[in-house]
C-alpha cells in the first residue's frame, strides 16, 4: 500500500471508531436522560437563589492626621485588609446581632462574598439566600456591621491615644501649679528667672498636648459611605430550569459516551464483520438475517423466497466460484461453540448446491447426539444400505422441494467418535466421491466442545465457520483458527448469523452489531444480495472461470429464487 492510500483510510477509521462507540447507543441515551433528570432534580430540590448587592466607599481614618507624612489617602488604606475585615467572624456576629438571629455566624459567612473592584476604594458585598427579602436584609446587615466595626475600632484608637496624652498632660499641669506658687512666693531674682523659664517651657508643652488632644477629638470617624443599598433582587441569580437541563444533558452525554467507550473496550464478543475477519483471518461469506419463528430447518427450495434462503444461495454461489474450494469435493461446516445454526447452514448449503445441479451428500458427523434424520423431510422407505462401518452406512434421500433431492448420511452413536472420523472409510468418503458430480457437505458438533471437528477439518477441502453475532467471542475465533490451521485444515470463510429476534432490553444493552467493511489490507465481506432469476442451465461445482474472468462474471442464473 502506497503512502497516498493512508490519508484515504483515516475517514474510514474514524467512521469505524464512531460506529463501535455508538453501537452501545443505549448507554449514551441513558447518560443523556440521567443527566437531564439530574439537572431537573437540582432545579426542583435546590430551589431558587437570590443575590442582593451592597457597595461601600471606604474612608481613611488616622488617629493623627499630621503623622501621615504627606502620604495620599488611598495609600493609607489597605483594601485587602478591609476585605478580610468585612468577611471576619466579628462582622458576621454583628450582623446576626443586628437582625436578632440565633444562627451561627460561621453559617452566615458561607453565603457572603466581598470583592474589591480594581483601582477603587469600594467594597462590594454580595449575599445569596433562598428569598429576595432575606438576601437584602442580610447584605445590608453585613454592610452596617462592617461600618460599625470600623467606626468602633477608630473610636477606640482615638480614645486610647487621648488617654495616653491626658496621662502625659496631668503631671505637667501639676508641675506648672507648683512653679506658679513658687513664683508667687517671691523667691530671689535668680531663682525667679529660672522658675519663669521652666514655667514657660511647661506651658508650651501643655499647650502642645492640649492641641493634639483637641485635634484627635475633632477627627471625623465616618468609616465610609454606602453608595448602593442592598435592595431585594427582582430575579433569582441561580441558573434556571432550562440552563440546568442543558448542563445536565451535556454532562450526561459525556458520561454516556465514556461508558459506551469503556463498554466497547471490555466487550469480549465480536460485534462486527471486521472483528470476525480480524480474529478468524478469513473473509465473511455472508450474513444471515434473523430467523423468524416457525421456519423449517431446510429453507432452500421449500419455504419460498425468504431472505435467509436467498442468503444461503448467495453463500453457495461464492463457494462455487472460490478457487480454493471449487472442484475439490468436500466442505466442513462447524461452529465454535453450541450453535444449532451450523446444522441449518450445512443443510441449506447442501440444498443450494443441489439446486445448482450437483449430487450432494450431507454427512452428519455428530456421532454423540445425532438428530438430523428426525429434522429433515426424508423420502419414505428410500435408502441404500451398505454394510460396514458408519461411513459406509445407509444413505437417506432428503426431499428438497422444487430443487429435487440430496442424500443424507445420518449420524449414529458410536463408542469412539474420533476413531470413526479418522478411519480410512471416512477419508474415502470425503476424498473419493462415488460419482463425478458428487460433493460432500459435513457438519459436526461445536469445535471447541470436543475435537471431532478437527478430525474432519484436516481431510476436508475447506471449512466454513458459523458464528452467532450475539454470542461468539474474539478468543473463540482465535482458538478456532489455531486449531484448524494447526490440524492442516483451511478456513474458507465465516457465515454470520444474527440469530433469533432479540428482546428490546437485549438490543438496548448490546447494541446492534455493525456490518462495516474494513478498508484495504483486510479480507472483504460479502454483502447478502438477492439471488439472480432463473435462466439457462446452471453450472456445476467445478473450477473457477479461467482466462482472467471474474467469478462474479460467471453465469449467476443458477441461484434461482
Amino acid at each position: 500500500m502506497s503512502v497516498f492510500d493512508e490519508p484515504a483510510e483515516e475517514p474510514d477509521q474514524i467512521r469505524d471508531q464512531l460506529r463501535q462507540l455508538f453501537r452501545y447507543r443505549a448507554l449514551v441515551v441513558l447518560g443523556l436522560v440521567l443527566g437531564m433528570l439530574g439537572g431537573g432534580a437540582v432545579s426542583l430540590l435546590g430551589g431558587s437563589t437570590y443575590t442582593a448587592t451592597g457597595e461601600v466607599v471606604v474612608h481613611a481614618i488616622s488617629t493623627a492626621p499630621f503623622e501621615a507624612g504627606g502620604v495620599s489617602v488611598d495609600k493609607q488604606i489597605s483594601m485587602g485588609t478591609e476585605r478580610q475585615i468585612a468577611q471576619s467572624a466579628s462582622v458576621a456576629a454583628g450582623a446576626a446581632k443586628a437582625l436578632k438571629l440565633a444562627t451561627d455566624p460561621a453559617a452566615l459567612q458561607r453565603d457572603l462574598r466581598v470583592s474589591n473592584p480594581p483601582e477603587t476604594q469600594t467594597l462590594m458585598f454580595e449575599y445569596s439566600a433562598d428569598s429576595a427579602d432575606r438576601a437584602s436584609a442580610l447584605v445590608n446587615a453585613f454592610v452596617q456591621a462592617y461600618l460599625k466595626y470600623r467606626q468602633d475600632a477608630a473610636t477606640q484608637r482615638i480614645d486610647k491615644t487621648v488617654g495616653k496624652l491626658s496621662a502625659e498632660l496631668k503631671p505637667l499641669q501639676e508641675q506648672r501649679k507648683v512653679l506658679d506658687r513658687r513664683i508667687a512666693g517671691g523667691s530671689g531674682a535668680a531663682g525667679r528667672a529660672t522658675d519663669e523659664s521652666e514655667r514657660s517651657n511647661l506651658v508650651s508643652e501643655i499647650a502642645d498636648l492640649q492641641g493634639r488632644i483637641s485635634s484627635l477629638k475633632s477627627l471625623d470617624t465616618t468609616p465610609g459611605d454606602i453608595v448602593r443599598k442592598g435592595d431585594p433582587p427582582a430575579f433569582p441569580s441561580s441558573p434556571g430550569l432550562a440552563v440546568l437541563l442543558l448542563a445536565g444533558a451535556v454532562v450526561g452525554l459525556v458520561l454516556g459516551i465514556l461508558a459506551a467507550w469503556i463498554r466497547s473496550v471490555v466487550e469480549p464478543r465480536v460485534r462486527s464483520v471486521a472483528d470476525v475477519q480480524d480474529n478468524l483471518r478469513a473473509p465473511v461469506l455472508g450474513i444471515l438475517p434473523r430467523r423468524q419463528g416457525g421456519t423449517e430447518l431446510l429453507e432452500v427450495g421449500r419455504t419460498g423466497r425468504g431472505n435467509r434462503a436467498e442468503a444461503y444461495r448467495t453463500i453457495a454461489f461464492r463457494l462455487v466460484h472460490d478457487q480454493r474450494f471449487a472442484g475439490r469435493g468436500s466442505l466442513l461446516v462447524v461452529s465454535p461453540r453450541e450453535n444449532a445454526e451450523a446444522v441449518s447452514v450445512a443443510v441449506n448449503l447442501a440444498g443450494a448446491f443441489a439446486e445448482i445441479g450437483n449430487d450432494i451428500l450431507l454427512v452428519e458427523a455428530d456421532l454423540r447426539t445425532p438428530q438430523l434424520a428426525q429434522r429433515l423431510p426424508l423420502h419414505p422407505g428410500h435408502g441404500r444400505p451398505v454394510p460396514g462401518s458408519w461411513a459406509d452406512g445407509e444413505r437417506r434421500a432428503v426431499d428438497a422441494g422444487v430443487d429435487g433431492r440430496f442424500d443424507l448420511l445420518p449420524g449414529r452413536e458410536v463408542p469412539n467418535p474420533a476413531r470413526a472420523l479418522s478411519s480410512p472409510q471416512f477419508a474415502r468418503l470425503l476424498n473419493t466421491p462415488s460419482g463425478p458430480n458428487e460433493h460432500v457437505v459435513v457438519v459436526t458438533g461445536p469445535l471447541l466442545s470436543h475435537a471431532d471437528g478437527l478430525a474432519v477439518a484436516k481431510q476436508a477441502a475447506g471449512v466454513v465457520v458459523v458464528c452467532d453475532l450475539n454470542e461468539v467471542r474474539r478468543d473463540d475465533l482465535d482458538r478456532v483458527w489455531e486449531l484448524i490451521t494447526g490440524a492442516g485444515g483451511h478456513i474458507l470463510g465465516a457465515v454470520l448469523d444474527k440469530g433469533s429476534r432479540a428482546t428490546s432490553l437485549r438490543r438496548l444493552t448490546d447494541g446492534g452489531p455493525t456490518h462495516r467493511k474494513r478498508g484495504r489490507g483486510r479480507p472483504r465481506a460479502a454483502a447478502v444480495a438477492p439471488a439472480p432469476r432463473p435462466g439457462p442451465p446452471p453450472p456445476r461445482l467445478g473450477p473457477a472461470p479461467q482466462d482472467g474472468a471474474s467469478p462474479l462474471d460467471a453465469d449467476t442464473t443458477s441461484l434461482r429464487r
